[in-house]
């Protein structure tokens, strides 16, 4: 299981990984307990009862006394042996099972104090004080024949001897005999070598099941469990969790994140969302500073993970910074593009290329809070056609985005998903670069790499990732809603100063010429956006900065982007 940062995070992303796989881990946390609670209330009760006995050493040890240790020990494991069970199931009423009573009855030694303890179990206390009380006296009985046996033994052994001996060895003969008959009265007078100090009694309480000691147990073992479900969950998942695991991944810049309220119709254009498209947008400029871009297609994975809404809220942002900007919808399967703009179009980007509908027509303004001269168009794509693979390959459409070029500063494309179909394909050779979009926690990491070496293959650039659906963009644009109120009023003021300011020159092909002064002469429109539209960027991300007005060596790529993240980080 790997953190999804490092540092002082690691803590806090061991914790969210937790936090996401609760429900395995939870499951196995409640479940497993409570199992064990169910199975251990579905045993029966079960009685204990002791019976503590001494063995003394007559008998064993040739004299009254101190047994040996290893004689004590060597009797207690001699009470459960199936001799021993055997007469005491002999002794109790009624009878029981050999097998069973061995089950049922253990025998420890003391040493130390010559007790012996033999300790029965049962369901019914009376007849665990029964097994207890029936052991003992069949060890009794077992120890006592021992000892006679052993003392015939002896007898037999010196009747042979003296059978052996000759009539002329008086003296041999005299001391066999008195040998023998004291055995013999040793043999009649030998009584038992055990003495119950303590005879077992019905127990009052149940000493099992024992419930909670199981319980526990129990908890320790779903908690080791638990953690172990959610290192192989976490470790079997290979959707993406983190905007920093995807930049990780692709080995791209991480242009922006976008907050999943970006998604929620009811919360569309809060100033935060709005916040993270502009650091997009700027992101998209001044990480892409030594290149031109005058075209981005956007792409992701599969539906559902942002493309469209990131393509409406790139094309909104970029229109508001000043750039003249047309969102073409690409998508010619399943447009998406008007709904997320509330745009009604009847026809698009399919009848233009079939020649059914000229360009200006298909075009569609759409009003944007954005300083004179800045315009975002919408080229819709009109109902599905039936060849869509077919119209975006053909040489209609380079020319179509050629000329889309020419009349903007910024072409927005929103491509079909990259894995579903391969309508993109064409595109990405064509346009000037590609973004893609991969949704936190639905998107795998798979399937990133494959549209990746897609794209590449095909002979398109990526310019940068981002990362949609995250439940926080910290660190990607959140703190724009805190600077916003007090930034409002002067972002306000320099759009009315730029109303009153003459702009520079536009194409004559632009539908904002016409907002140009009288008189002014057109720049000639080579198809690639104008460099000094990054000055009055720079000049109002310092203005809102509390910066004086740029010198123009600010004005420089460079400088400019250190400028920028100077002003995002706050």
């Amino acid at each position: 299981m790997t953190p999804e940062s490092t540092g002082q995070q690691d803590v806090r992303s061991y914790l969210r990984i937790l936090w996401r796989w609760r429900l395995p881990f939870l499951a196995c946390l409640v479940l497993i307990p409570a199992a064990v609670y169910l199975i251990e209330q579905g045993k029966p009760k079960v009685y204990q009862s002791n019976t503590l006995v001494q063995l003394t050493g007559q008998g064993t040890a040739g004299a009254s006394g101190a047994v040996a240790p290893t004689n004590l020990l060597a009797v207690a494991q001699l009470v459960t042996t199936t001799p021993v069970a055997t007469a005491a199931a002999a002794i109790l009423h009624p009878p029981g099972r050999v097998q069973t009573l061995l089950h049922e009855v253990t025998a420890s030694a003391d040493t130390s104090t010559g007790f012996l303890t033999i300790t029965a179990h049962d369901r019914s206390p009376q007849r665990a004080a029964a097994i207890a009380n029936a052991f003992a006296a069949a060890l009794n009985g077992h120890q006592t024949t021992q000892a006679k046996q052993g003392l015939d033994v002896q007898i037999s052994a010196y009747l042979t001897q003296l059978a052996a001996t000759s009539n002329r060895a008086q003296a041999t003969r005299a001391a066999l005999v008195q040998q023998i008959a004291q055995l013999r009265a040793e043999s009649d007078a030998s009584g038992s070598s055990l003495q119950v100090i303590e005879r077992a009694v019905a127990a009052a309480t149940p000493v099992g099941p024992e419930t909670t000691r199981a319980v526990e147990i129990a908890i320790v073992i779903a908690l080791l469990l638990g953690v172990g479900v959610v290192v192989l969950a976490e470790n079997g998942d290979r959707r993406l969790r983190a905007p920093e695991s995807l930049e990780r991944l692709t080995n791209v810049p991480l242009l922006g994140v976008i907050p999943a309220s970006a998604f929620s119709p009811g919360q569309r254009g809060r100033v935060r969302d709005e916040g993270a498209f502009q650091m997009l947008s700027a992101s998209l400029m001044f990480f892409n500073v030594d290149r031109p871009l005058s075209s981005v297609a956007i792409i992701s994975p599969g539906p559902w993970e942002g493309k469209t809404t990131v393509a409406a809220g790139l094309a909104v942002a970029a229109g508001r910074s000043g750039r003249r900007v047309i969102l073409v919808d690409a998508d010619l399967r399943r447009p998406m593009v008007c709904e997320r703009l509330g745009i009604t179009a009847t026809a698009g980007l399919g009848a233009v290329l079939t020649r059914q509908l000229p360009l200006a027509a298909a075009l569609i303004e759409h009003p944007v809070d954005a300083p004179p001269g800045a315009s975002l168009r919408v080229l819709p794509a009109g109902p599905p056609p039936p060849n869509p693979s077919a119209l975006l390959a053909s040489l209609e459409m380079r020319t179509l985005l050629q000329e889309l070029t020419r009349q903007s500063d910024l072409v927005i494309l929103d491509t079909p998903a990259a894995l579903a179909v391969t309508d993109a394909l064409p595109l990405f050779q064509a346009v000037s670069g590609v973004v893609m979009i991969a949704r936190m926690n639905r998107s795998s990491q798979g399937a990133v790499q494959r549209m990746q070496s897609m794209i590449t293959s095909a002979g398109g650039t990526v310019l940068g990732v981002v990362a949609t659906g995250s439940v926080s963009a910290a660190g990607y644009g959140s703190g724009y809603e805190y600077y916003a109120k007090g930034h409002r009023a002067a972002r306000r003021s320099l759009l009315r100063r730029g109303r009153r300011a003459p702009t520079h020159k536009r194409s004559a092909a632009s539908p904002s010429a016409a907002a140009a002064p009288a008189g002014a002469q057109p720049a000639p429109d080579n198809g690639t956006p104008a460099e000094p539209r990054r000055a009055p960027l720079v000049s109002e991300l310092s203005a809102l900065n509390g910066a004086t007005a740029p010198t123009p060596a600010d004005t420089h790529p460079a400088h400019a982007r250190r400028r920028y993240f100077r002003w995002s980080r706050g």
